[in-house]
């Protein structure tokens, strides 16, 4: 299965340029888990047109969309246009839907959620609920804010001990978010990679 993978956008001051860019453990977590990686470019929607991104998609046919980490939301308007644009263009073609940390924000915002401003959750390991298994794990933590309330036709899924909502996924569609990010364990769990199989499967 071809999964479409949004990128961050970095700048460099130096050269004056902008980067799609990908971190390549990301690539080799997909890869594990049975399907082939497809980057999506954030310069597509061009003076508010979709018309390339559309086409791009067309021709490349993805199976399944990841939202990736990475950027803050409104920090890089491409990037923000790109992932909603993606986002319900999956929906419209009935696509499986992952949203990793920026991911599950930009999930959470398009479906009536808030975000809110955290604190004790940048370069953490903590103990995160899973909720329909009653059962704790250790996840990592990268993230200064988080989801502020349940979006709209979603469930909780995972909670961290102080509150915060680190899983979600949609009651009817394949639509799942987490705020951990899988491919920065120096050895992938076998819990994540069996989820991200659940979400493409």
């Amino acid at each position: 299965m071809k999964i479409a993978i949004t990128q961050r956008i970095d700048f460099i001051k130096n050269r004056n340029e902008y980067r799609d860019s990908i971190d390549q453990a990301l690539i080799k977590l997909i890869i594990s888990t049975g399907h082939s990686p497809l980057l999506v470019p954030n310069s597509l929607i061009q003076d508010d047109s979709s018309d390339m991104l559309e086409n791009w998609l067309l021709d490349n046919n993805p199976e399944g969309i990841l939202i990736s980490g990475g950027n803050d939301i409104g920090q890089y308007s491409d990037r923000d246009r790109t992932e909603k644009y993606i986002y319900h263009w999956a929906l419209k073609e009935s696509l499986p839907i992952l949203g990793i940390c920026r991911g599950m924000q930009i999930i959470g915002l398009l479906n009536a959620s808030k975000l809110k401003k955290v604190i004790g959750h940048v370069n953490k390991n903590h103990s995160v609920l899973n909720i329909s298994k009653s059962e704790e794990s250790i996840k990592n933590s990268y993230h200064s804010f988080s989801l502020s309330n349940c979006p709209k036709d979603f469930d909780i899924t995972f909670l961290s001990k102080d509150g915060e909502i680190e899983g979600i996924k949609h009651n009817k569609k394949k639509i799942f978010g987490i705020m951990w990010h899988p491919e920065r364990e120096i050895i992938f769990l076998k819990e994540d990679i069996n989820f991200i199989k659940k979400v493409y499967g």
